[in-house]
C-alpha cells in the first residue's frame, strides 16, 4: 500500500465517513466557514473524522486516529451564515501530528493509496455482494419503498467493497470506526458480513412485525 503525507484541515464529526461515501454537511460556525473557504480557494480537501473527545459545536475536539479524505461535490448558501455542502470520501489517512495554527484544526497526515494487490476469492466476493444485495432489499422495503430502488450498482473491487458494506451497516460509530481502522479489505469484508448476518435477523424480525401491524388492523 502506498503512502503519502501532507498537511490538511480536520473536521471532527459524530459519524464515520467511509471511502466512497457521500455526506451532507450544514456549516455555520466560523471557523468552519472559513476551513471551507479555503479548501474552495485552494482547490483542496478536508479530512473527516470521528469524535473521539469532545463535540461537534463549540470547543475543541480530539479526534480519531484514522479518518477520511473528502472532497466537497455540491455546495449552496442556505442563509448569511448557514451552508449546506455534499462531500464524497476518497481515501483513508492516518493522523501523525495535530496542528493547532488556525481557527479551525489540521494534521499531518499519512494517506493511504490502494496498489491493487490483495486479491479475495471469486464465491467470496460473489457471497459478499449478494449479502449486500439482501441487505439493501432489507432496508428498502423497511422503509417502504420498491424493491427495484434497491438496485445500486454492487463495486467489483475488494477495497471498494469493503467499504460499500461498511456504509451498509446500521451499527455503533465505533463499530464503523474499527471497519474503518483495518488495513486488510478481505478482514474488512469479513467482519462486514458477520454484522450485516447480524443485522438482517433484526430487519427481518421488525419487517415481519411491521406487516404483521398493517395487516392486523380492523
Amino acid at each position: 500500500m502506498n503512502r503519502e503525507t501532507q498537511k490538511i484541515p480536520l473536521f471532527p464529526l459524530s459519524t464515520v465517513l467511509f471511502p466512497g461515501g457521500t455526506i451532507p454537511l450544514q456549516i455555520f460556525e466560523d471557523r468552519y466557514h472559513s476551513m471551507i473557504q479555503d479548501c474552495l480557494e485552494s482547490n483542496s480537501k478536508f479530512g473527516v473524522v470521528l469524535i473521539k473527545e469532545g463535540k461537534e459545536v463549540g470547543g475543541a475536539a480530539v479526534p480519531h486516529r484514522v479518518g477520511t479524505l473528502a472532497k466537497i461535490t455540491k455546495m449552496r448558501e442556505i442563509s448569511q451564515d448557514r451552508l449546506y455542502l455534499t462531500a464524497v470520501g476518497e481515501t483513508r489517512f492516518t493522523i501523525l501530528e495535530l496542528i493547532e495554527e488556525k481557527a479551525y484544526l489540521e494534521a499531518l497526515v499519512e494517506t493511504h493509496r490502494v496498489d491493487g494487490s490483495e486479491e479475495i476469492t471469486e464465491k467470496f466476493k460473489q457471497d459478499a455482494q449478494k449479502a449486500a444485495t439482501r441487505h439493501l432489499k432489507s432496508i428498502v422495503n423497511l422503509n417502504g419503498g420498491w424493491v427495484r430502488d434497491a438496485e445500486t450498482p454492487i463495486p467489483n473491487e475488494p477495497e471498494k467493497l469493503s467499504f460499500f458494506l461498511g456504509q451498509l451497516l446500521q451499527g455503533s460509530n465505533k463499530i464503523r470506526q474499527e471497519i474503518l481502522e483495518e488495513s486488510s479489505a478481505a478482514k474488512r469484508i469479513e467482519l462486514c458480513l458477520i454484522l450485516l448476518k447480524r443485522e438482517a435477523r433484526s430487519l427481518t424480525s421488525t419487517l415481519n412485525m411491521d406487516l404483521l401491524f398493517k395487516f392486523s388492523r380492523n
